[in-house]
């Protein structure tokens, strides 16, 4: 049996976040009653959402809305749709919003939703009733300045516009309390873009870092939005070869470097490209590559897939993607790991202007925005860095105790 190898062990995000959280706790020596506040949601709600198809056939759904810690602020969070979703899954991705949030000393606390269904079975009549029921169901939790809504898995711009919608009919805000809508409706401008091309800022200070030549470095990108083109157009630009592209239009592979011009061009005239399937692009990891940007499901590299990663470098772009086992199986490998407290620090930033865009009712230039979270967001990662070689530890674990630290210095103030 391989060194690491775990049997009978059931890799979730549940698991991972509870192995992080504890052992940054040990690390920092955090008193047993502020364990117990920091690793429990504050509020759960759970919602029926009845909904009449469009064949006149009624249907209950479930929904929820999870808050784990808004000490330091406002909650933040995504909302998911999709048919394999309990309130385990949105528990952690609650807790993980509220460290990553913390580690890039943004004022917002964590939280999580989403409904329960399988979209693709749905009209997309349906999936707008449905998703105005969940805002009218879990509305009372809502608000600018109480937990903003952000995209996730099946619920991208149009249906933050929705919840948008539905709130503001309810309450005559006129603030809309979910980010990453579009730009026409006052989300941030080229988000995607601006998302992405901050990825590749860091791709390539982290491979500084690493002391590897930018020119030529093998990389290949995946993520979960429309990101991963912008990205990929941007580190071509620095000099690299991306080998891979998968993301929500498509999938595109080729060991000499992906033709981006002709990506482009089918994607303007199709509005897809490459392969289209997303069942796909699960090999995007095995690549022969240099750095692997990687934004997927929680736990894709686990225990198993770890070992057929053949990158140096790994950035998770999004949270949890990295099970504990899969993280020692890198360690062992000399693999290093840029955390999701890093790797997915863009999309915080980017909520973060946003944000503040819709609170003071005026834009910045999107070029100021873009470079200000492109510079916000290395300096993130320097921070990580020098604590990690300071104290001579992994890079997550320097995130974890940092984010710990700054929740519960202001968490004794709240219940001494």
């Amino acid at each position: 049996m391989a060194p690491g190898t775990a049997v009978g062990i059931r890799e979730s995000a549940a698991s991972s976040i509870r192995y992080y959280f504890e052992a940054a706790a040990d690390r920092i020596g955090l008193h047993p009653e502020m364990r117990l506040l920091l690793s429990v949601p504050v509020r759960e709600l759970n919602v029926e959402l009845p909904l009449r198809r469009d064949d006149g056939r009624l249907r209950l759904f479930r929904g929820y809305r999870v808050q784990h810690n808004g000490v330091r602020g406002p909650l933040l969070g995504s909302t998911r749709v999709q048919a394999e979703l309990d309130l385990a899954d949105l528990r952690s991705a609650a807790e993980s919003m509220t460290w990553r949030c913390a580690v890039a000393n943004i004022p917002f606390g964590g939280a999580a939703g989403g409904v329960t269904c399988e979209p693709e079975q749905l009209s997309r009549r349906e999936l707008e009733r449905l998703m105005r029921r969940y805002a009218s169901g879990v509305h009372h939790l809502l608000g600018i300045y109480q937990d903003v809504c952000t995209p996730g898995l099946n619920a991208g711009p149009e249906v933050m516009v929705w919840i948008a919608d539905e709130f503001a009919s309810l309450h005559q805000e006129s603030r809309a309390i979910s980010i990453g809508r579009p730009a026409e409706s006052g989300g941030l401008p080229d988000r995607d873009a601006i998302v992405g091309r901050a990825l590749a800022a860091l791709t390539v200070r982290a491979a500084q870092v690493c002391n590897k030549p930018i020119s030529g470095l093998r990389v290949a990108v995946k993520s979960l939005d429309q990101s991963a083109i912008h990205t990929a157009e941007a580190l071509i630009e620095a000099g690299c070869v991306v080998v891979g592209i998968a993301e929500e239009r498509g999938v595109a592979y080729s060991a000499a470097g992906v033709n981006l011009d002709a990506v482009a061009c089918q994607l303007q005239r199709e509005g897809t490209f490459g392969i289209v399937n997303r069942a796909d692009d699960s090999q995007m990891h095995t690549l022969d590559c240099d750095v692997l940007v990687i934004g997927d499901n929680e736990c894709t590299l686990n225990n198993t897939t770890a070992n057929q990663v053949r990158a140096q470098i790994v950035i998770e772009a999004s949270e949890l993607v990295i099970s504990p086992l899969a993280e020692r199986s890198f360690a062992g490998s000399n693999v290093l790991v840029i955390p999701d407290l890093v790797g997915a620090a863009a999309t915080i930033l980017a909520a973060n202007a946003e944000w503040s865009s819709s609170i003071q009712k005026v834009s910045a230039p999107k070029e100021r925005v873009e470079r200000e979270i492109t510079a916000s967001l290395i300096k993130i990662y320097e921070q990580v860095l020098d604590r990690s070689r300071r104290e001579d530890t992994s890079l997550r674990m320097a995130g974890y105790c940092s984010a710990i630290e700054r929740v519960s210095r202001l968490e004794r103030l709240r219940v001494a």
